[in-house]
């Protein structure tokens, strides 16, 4: 049997977007349910999904929406918002020699890592720019966990080496003497 169990789960659709709505998603309900046939089509198969009679198991997809509206939830709620008063204060001189500095540091990293071996500049960046935690990046990569770690350690030790100095002056707010 292919895929075709994912029919089945799509024609409870309305019923899929109902309870997505029950967390407080907003807008985001259908799209969220678009996410749960995803995760289902890659993560699942039919055994999990439909019982022998060819019904739908309401309970697992029930909770795969739960963990996906979650997943949605605690991502928008790491958004920082400022209030419309606390944008006078960002054209602050010190704001903006603040943001530069840190601006400047990042961009030195960034050069910094231009620099590395080609398995070493995507592994860090994996690790850096996704969500992807340690035993996430093993699981897609079948690189070893332990390989992970030991690497992402010593990419961390280097620019602690390198950068810590400009850390250090960004904190204190020595901005004009990071280079």
């Amino acid at each position: 049997m292919g895929n075709e169990w994912l029919n089945e789960v799509a024609k409870h659709h309305k019923e899929w977007v109902k309870i997505a709505n029950l967390y407080k998603v907003d807008d985001y309900a259908e799209d969220i349910v678009q996410e749960v046939y995803i995760a289902l089509w890659k993560y699942a198969d039919a055994d999990k999904i439909l019982d022998a009679k060819g019904n739908v198991r309401k309970g697992y997809v029930f909770f795969t929406i739960k963990s996906l509206c979650f997943q949605y939830l605690n991502k928008r709620n790491k958004i920082d918002k400022i209030g419309i008063d606390t944008l006078f204060n960002l054209s602050d001189e010190s704001n903006i020699n603040e943001h530069k500095a840190y601006n400047d540091i990042c961009l030195m990293i960034d050069d910094e890592i231009k620099n590395w071996h080609f398995y070493d500049k995507k592994l860090f960046k994996l690790y850096r720019d996704t969500d992807f935690s340690m035993r996430d990046i093993a699981k897609e990569t079948t690189i070893s966990l332990i390989s992970i770690f030991h690497s992402i350690k010593n990419y961390k030790k280097i620019l602690k080496d390198k950068f810590q100095q400009d850390y250090d002056d960004y904190i204190s707010n020595d901005y004009n003497i990071i280079y």
